[in-house]
Parts: C-alpha cells; sequence; structure tokens
C-alpha cells in the first residue's frame, strides 16, 4: 500500500463507516449463479451455502431461487445491520458472527461455501481449511467476484481513469483479480473444478451509483482522506444528470471441490 503521512482515509478491511453504502452495489450475475447452484444441486439436491465475509448481503440477495438455503458470516456489526435492513424478511440464511478462518459454524454444515469480493481480505490458508472443515465430502468452494467491466462501460472506465490519475501509483484489486487468482493454493485441500464469468447490467440512481464509488475499499485505504473526498467530488461530476445510470459488470467465479 501506499506510504500515507497522516493515515488513510479508510483502514483496510474496516467496512463500518461505509457499509449503507456498499449495500447499494450491484447483484452478481444469475447467469453465473445459476449455474454453479444447477451444478450443487445435481450432486446433492438441496444446495445449503454459508458464505463467508457475507458483508451487507449482495451475493446472497443475488440468489432468485428459493431452494438455497444456509449460513451468512460476517464480523462486521454494521454490515449486518445493513443486511438485514435492505432484506429484513429473508430467512434462507441464518446470520452468523464469524470471520472466513473462524465461522463459528459446525462440521459438515454447508455443501458450498462461497466468498464474494472477500478474497483479499481473509488469510488464505486458514480460510481453505476452515471452508473445508464445514463443507460435506465433496462440497464446493466458489470465489467469485463482482467487478466493473470497464472495457464495455465508457463512464465507469472514465472515473477509473480520473482515480488514476489523482493517484498514479495505486493498486487495484479489481485489475489484478487473476493474478490473485493464479496464485492460490488450497494446500492439497481442494482441486480446481470450473471457472464462469458473465456479463451484466445494472441501472441506478445517480446517488445510488455513486454510491457504489464510495463503497470501494482499496483507493480510501491507500488515500488520505482529502484525497479521497476530492476524488469523490470529481466522481459525482462525472455522472449524468439522468433519471437512471446504465452500467455494466462482470461477475468471475473460480470454483474447487473439497478433496
Amino acid at each position: 500500500m501506499l506510504d500515507i503521512p497522516n493515515g488513510p482515509a479508510t483502514k483496510w478491511g474496516d467496512f463500518s463507516m461505509n457499509a449503507v453504502e456498499y449495500g447499494q452495489r450491484p447483484p452478481y450475475s444469475p447467469v453465473v449463479l445459476g449455474a454453479l447452484t444447477r451444478t450443487v444441486a445435481s450432486i446433492f439436491g438441496q444446495v445449503v451455502i454459508a458464505e463467508l465475509g457475507a458483508g451487507t448481503g449482495n451475493l446472497l440477495r443475488s440468489f432468485d431461487s428459493q431452494e438455497v438455503i444456509g449460513f451468512a458470516v460476517e464480523p462486521n456489526d454494521a454490515m449486518r445491520a445493513v443486511a438485514h435492513r435492505l432484506a429484513p424478511h429473508e430467512s434462507r440464511f441464518e446470520w452468523v458472527s464469524g470471520t472466513a478462518e473462524s465461522s463459528q459454524l459446525p462440521d459438515n454444515s454447508a455443501n458450498w461455501v462461497l466468498l464474494g469480493n472477500a478474497y483479499q481480505f481473509v488469510d488464505p490458508s486458514k480460510m481453505f481449511r476452515e471452508a473445508h472443515r464445514i463443507l460435506l465430502e465433496h462440497g464446493f468452494l466458489t470465489i467469485v467476484w463482482n467487478l466493473r467491466d470497464f472495457k464495455r462501460d465508457q463512464l465507469q472506465r472514465q472515473i477509473e481513469e480520473m482515480v488514476k490519475r489523482q493517484v498514479p501509483d495505486l493498486k487495484r484489486t479489481g485489475t489484478s483479480v487473476a493474478d490473485i487468482m493464479d496464485a492460490v493454493d488450497t494446500e492439497g485441500l481442494f482441486s480446481e473444478y470450473c471457472y464462469l464469468e458473465a456479463g451484466h447490467e445494472q441501472n441506478f440512481l445517480p446517488q445510488h451509483f455513486l454510491d457504489t464509488w464510495k463503497a470501494g475499499h482499496d483507493v480510501p485505504s491507500q488515500v488520505s482522506k482529502e484525497v479521497w473526498k476530492d476524488i469523490l467530488s470529481k466522481t459525482a461530476e462525472m455522472i449524468p444528470n439522468e433519471p437512471l445510470i446504465r452500467t455494466r459488470w462482470i461477475t468471475r467465479a473460480w470454483t474447487f471441490q473439497a478433496i
């Protein structure tokens, strides 16, 4: 990370200050999640999920099938509170205060473990051991990312280019996902199963679109509060004055099977 004399705007891994904005991030691709759900169901029947680092429930709310049940593991009180506020009647998932390394779930309690936009915050070795512990035999683990599609979305690309001009040495998680996943070592607990990706569109109210940028974590964790405030101000100026902002995203999912 960059050297910031007066400290960063956000502490790495702490979403307490932007939990509300994080709840405005878009759902994951229904094509990717649908294909993976059918795969798990074909082997186990009932799909029982355990999402590690469930945040504000964005990934879990992306599942349309009422046949999907399970657990949402999240250590941050503010994130869990937003999740309950956004889906107060959601009863398919039991929320648990725990971490990816220590979920507090029983052994063999799920047949599918997921991490959505969370792998960069965990201790991989401990996470893989924990996922293996809570999975049924031959259960699945999916590390999935929902990313801005800069290649196909001119507005988001222009905003990203502005951010990089402001902070030339910025390290971006979203643009290094392939490198991150190439370095994955499951320590013999999992075998590679499949890779899926699909693009999707999402319309936002202008303020909610700005919130998706406010929810960002790798930028404010590398810049000062003043720089981050300036970036958000410039971002707001770039958003068209239109009723809805049409955006494009891409979901990328790496799935492993427990050995």
